[in-house]
């Protein structure tokens, strides 16, 4: 009986043991520089200025605090849609996509704007072959000092370090104005149906 009572203690230390051991091993702390990147912050957005199709000043502070906002950075190559006496004209899928769904954004009270490097003219034209757009469609360009086009894609982190080519990129700020940044920036979403889904919730 004594041998008994002796077993009972041993089993459930052996018991603790090893489910202590399940616990580390199952659970191994990630390496820290995973963990930094791995950890979405929300910080302000970067506030910006540019000019629209209608070379109207559109400014991103107007709506930021009030309104849930979407912006897209689209393709600054092909801008709109491809010049058709060079390439064919084969529209942005991102833009196209976030007119499609426009409607249910405009109900629930969220702002849009999509951002490139082409001109108000190039959009303005481009717009005669495509349809025009229930938002706005900004030129982050700057006619008077060169070197300051491009500032709201490197704001929002839109440049790839290596190659220097603009990247697309579609960001959700929410009604605080904030955004989600990851150790780059900005944290992109991952496409517009995404940003679009959340941005109705």
């Amino acid at each position: 009986m004594q041998d008994r009572r002796m077993l009972f203690p041993i089993v459930g230390g052996l018991l603790l043991i090893g489910i202590c051991y399940w616990r580390v091993t199952t659970n191994k702390p990630q390496d820290y520089a995973d963990q930094v990147a791995a950890a979405v912050l929300m910080r302000p957005a970067p506030g910006f200025e540019a000019l629209d199709s209608d070379k109207h000043l559109i400014r991103l502070g107007a709506f930021l605090g009030r309104h849930k906002i979407i912006v897209l950075f689209f393709d600054g190559d092909a801008g709109i849609d491809k010049d058709p006496k060079t390439a064919g004209a084969d529209k942005d899928p991102n833009l196209m996509r976030l007119r499609e769904r426009f409607p249910e954004l405009q109900a629930h009270g969220v702002k849009v704007v999509a951002v490139s490097p082409c001109t108000p003219y190039r959009h303005r034209t481009a717009m005669e072959r495509v349809g025009q757009f229930p938002f706005p469609l900004l030129s982050d360009i700057d006619p008077i000092s060169p070197e300051g086009t491009m500032r709201i894609h490197r704001l929002w982190g839109r440049i790839d370090p290596v190659s220097g080519k603009v990247r697309t990129g579609v960001f959700l700020i929410d009604r605080k104005g904030l955004v989600q940044f990851n150790v780059d920036g900005p944290k992109p979403m991952p496409n517009v149906d995404a940003a679009v889904d959340a941005a109705l919730n």
